[in-house]
């Protein structure tokens, strides 16, 4: 009979309870985690090497700054969960440079524009991307910065993937590289990223409606091909907008955004998606109250 078996029950059960307190002090995750909630953010989790929320939560809505309940979720999850937070209400955002569909540091330099990363706070994404963090300025709307800047080039102000979070690149994990200093000391948008990111026309600008973040060929594009990592919520968003714009029936739109979700190499949670649904609907609803 092995040592193990002839334990008690309650001392086996202590014992791991013992071994999962181990892993979580020794964890570098839940350790950055908590430097994280000192500067100012909600965490979350994510399956560990991975982009994507654990079944059967709900991804950054479960964000929290309350360091007990983010143990919990470890302790639930796993020591080693890739970790990401919310930017909702925080006033940074992230600049996302690609370098692997598209080299986004490559339309940077064709747009006129350069970046010194010296000066910046930021980190490299498994596939040789950037993450660099901004503050957003004062008097600019987070809601009121658009998203989608040009090939390879994004701006996240919803949520995103920090380091020492890894991500399987050809069956080899890779990590995310912090440089510089905390997040919460990052600098302030340049004004040329602020005018890039803007939705708003300037005073004299003849434009009168709102440059949709994605052409009608995108959106059926979507539909076949599926959400893009990196995309997702907006993706989500624009086509739910679309179909619902459209007259489609609001169940079969919702049946076809799911579906779409679903075929997406990386799908976004269904609770997720149902609450940008939900959102697009009430929108349509209230545009057609207001004659617009």
């Amino acid at each position: 009979m092995s040592e193990d078996t002839k334990k008690a029950p309650e001392q086996k059960f202590g014992d791991e309870v013992q071994e999962a307190n181990k892993n979580i002090i020794n964890s570098d995750y839940i350790i950055k985690s908590h430097e994280l909630i000192e500067q100012g953010f909600a965490v979350y989790l994510l399956s560990q090497g991975t982009n994507t929320p654990y079944k059967g939560s709900r991804g950054h809505l479960d964000a929290t700054a309350n360091v007990r309940e983010l143990t919990d979720m470890f302790l639930k999850y796993g020591a080693n969960s890739n970790i990401a937070i919310s930017l909702v209400d925080t006033g940074v955002a992230v600049l996302d440079i690609d370098r692997h569909a598209t080299n986004g540091f490559q339309s940077l330099i064709q747009s006129g524009h350069t970046l010194n990363l010296n000066n910046e706070v930021w980190e490299m994404t498994p596939r040789s991307g950037v993450h660099i963090f901004f503050k957003i300025p004062d008097g600019v709307k987070a809601d009121e910065l658009k998203h989608d800047l040009m090939a390879g080039v994004e701006l996240l102000t919803d949520k995103v993937t920090v380091a020492p979070s890894v991500k399987l690149v050809d069956g080899i994990e890779v990590e995310y590289k912090h440089v510089g200093g905390d997040i919460s000391e990052c600098s302030v948008m340049p004004d040329w990223l602020v005018k890039m990111a803007s939705n708003v026309p300037t005073r004299g600008d003849k434009q009168t409606k709102r440059v949709p973040r994605y052409s009608t060929q995108e959106r059926w594009e979507m539909v076949l091909n599926g959400f893009v990592q990196g995309q997702r919520n907006n993706m989500c968003v624009s086509l739910s907008g679309y179909l619902l714009r459209i007259n489609v029936d609001p169940n079969i739109a919702y049946a076809i955004v799911k579906k779409v979700n679903a075929n997406s190499d990386v799908p976004l949670a269904d609770k997720e998606v149902e609450t940008i649904y939900r959102s697009a609907y009430q929108r349509e609803k209230q545009r057609r109250l207001g004659g617009r």
